[in-house]
């Protein structure tokens, strides 16, 4: 399954975000932050209901 996403002019302080995230825990790609960000949030979300 491929999917693919694009950021906006108004997601620069999102994308900072991710990127200190992903400087933070040692991810070698952009992309394994968000990987990382979104698994962590759904298992949140999961966990909340």
């Amino acid at each position: 399954m491929n999917k693919k996403i694009s950021f906006i002019e108004s997601d620069t302080e999102l994308i900072k975000d991710i990127q200190e995230y992903q400087e933070k825990h040692g991810l070698p790609y952009f992309v394994s932050a968000v990987r990382q960000l979104c698994k962590v949030a759904l298992q949140t979300e999961k966990i909340a209901h």
